[in-house]
């Protein structure tokens, strides 16, 4: 019975999301909101094709979270797990674009929305905080298995194939 439990509140995380606070455009500042909030929540299958274009899965690390956002964390199944520092400075553009993609999470919002939440998020974020809307994104995405095979196919060496087309053979 404990065990239905604690699924039923992973999913119940699912649904509702992580809230994250950044600053606020200056439109909104006018009228008096100094915060917007941005929920993470469940990816939709067609968005997880985003989260996968972001540069530096090969050197994924381990991060150290809060004990509340482990606790989180644990109930979900999942472990805290983001691209690397580095990979994100040096792919800082590329990485954005996925988060803001990943952030809309619907076909007509990415189309419509993506390239201005993506200008804006690149002027507002720190690297370390796009680094853990990173790891949120996979927790919620359940892009862990996703990143498996991901690695596996990087390493697999695939060999030409051979030629199998029809060759006339000459009689004598």
């Amino acid at each position: 019975m404990d065990k239905h439990i604690e699924q039923a509140a992973a999913h119940a995380l699912l649904d509702r999301g992580a809230a994250f606070h950044i600053p606020a455009p200056f439109l909104f500042r006018i009228f008096g909101k100094k915060k917007l909030r941005i929920v993470v929540k469940q990816l939709r299958l067609g968005t997880l094709v985003y989260l996968s274009e972001i540069p530096g899965w090969d050197d994924a690390e381990d991060l150290n979270v809060g004990d509340d956002a482990k606790q989180v964390i644990e109930q979900m199944g999942a472990s805290a797990v983001s691209v690397g520092l580095k990979a994100i400075e040096s792919n800082r553009r590329a990485v954005v674009k996925a988060v803001s993609a990943c952030l809309l999470n619907s076909r007509w919002k990415i189309k419509l929305f993506r390239t201005s939440l993506s200008r804006y998020l690149m002027k507002v974020l720190t690297v370390e905080q796009l680094q853990e809307l990173v790891m949120w994104l996979v927790i919620y995405g359940r892009l862990e298995p996703f990143m498996t095979i991901i690695k596996l196919l990087s390493t697999m060496k695939v060999t030409s194939p051979m030629n199998l087309s029809q060759k006339k053979i000459k009689r004598s």
